[in-house]
């Protein structure tokens, strides 16, 4: 995609979110805002404006509200770049997360927050700091789209989470997407748990779909290939069958997994249309 391309998709995100946020907040600084701390007294000089008049009324005591700003929030994207989610050619899983992405990165550019990526493939990862500026967004988008994703392998996922707890803030948001694919399921969920227990929060978003991974007509009597070995082989009915039982497997135990791990774990369908993932991921 070129820069045109790009800046397309970033205006169909902003269009899309404005719409989806009407009548959801009436400030458009919904993101940031100031918590009450405590009360202190109040002082000869301090501004009434603070003053907690219902304690007055109630002790006859002149005491001041004093408040606490909320940080803002730093959100990192952990993403399966691997050659698995390219399928299918037409609109694939890495496409639906791309447009994903874009849409909650102009939410988060409304809410003030700061957006960071890490991509992970078996050949290297690419990793960009937070920030909340709409030149940074595009530049991330720029990469993500234009990436070569034939026949890589999964990385090491786990390897790469460990990492990323060197580089980011505490209290972070951080939210992976990867697809059912995956050789080291329980490593990858162990990894998480330990940012989880470094105090960010974890979401684990598994990106399926349905039509392809779940359907065993679909395969059975297809030669299909091996998207990141180039292998191509001849299904018949028992191999297809086969194929939908390890995906219906592997769905099992990451649900079992992130559940074992009290982890926050969503299955989307990369089938389904851009809005509604978005509003499944904010429910």
């Amino acid at each position: 995609m070129n820069d045109n391309d790009i800046a397309s998709l970033v205006w169909w995100a902003e269009e899309r979110v404005r719409g989806f946020m009407t009548g959801l907040h009436k400030s458009p600084d919904f993101g940031y805002s100031v918590e009450f701390a405590q009360h202190r007294a109040y002082v000869p000089g301090d501004s009434p404006k603070h003053i907690d008049w219902s304690v007055l009324a109630k002790t006859d005591k002149y005491l001041l509200k004093q408040y606490e700003a909320e940080s803002n929030l730093r959100t990192y994207f952990i993403l399966d770049s691997s050659a698995s989610m390219r399928l299918p050619a037409s609109d694939s899983k890495w496409m639906k997360v791309v447009k994903l992405l874009t849409l909650i990165g102009t939410l988060l550019q409304k809410q003030r927050d700061a957006m960071g990526v890490l991509e992970v493939n078996e050949s290297k990862s690419n990793f960009f700091e937070a920030k909340a500026t709409n030149e940074w967004i595009k530049l991330m988008l720029n990469h993500l789209i234009n990436i070569d994703g034939e026949q890589k392998k999964n990385g090491d996922f786990a390897e790469e989470i460990e990492a990323m707890m060197t580089k980011i803030p505490r209290r972070s948001q951080v939210i992976i997407f990867i697809d059912l694919f995956q050789e080291n399921l329980e490593s990858i969920i162990d990894s998480a748990a330990l940012l989880a227990h470094e105090g960010h929060s974890i979401r684990i978003i598994f990106i399926t779909h349905a039509e392809l991974e779940h359907n065993r007509q679909f395969f059975t009597g297809k030669q299909v290939f091996d998207s990141e070995t180039g292998n191509k082989t001849f299904l018949d009915q028992n191999d297809a069958s086969r194929y939908v039982a390890f995906v219906s497997a592997q769905k099992e135990q990451a649900t079992n997994l992130t559940r074992s791990q009290n982890l926050n774990c969503k299955i989307l369908d990369a089938n389904r249309d851009t809005m509604y993932l978005l509003r499944e991921l904010l429910a």
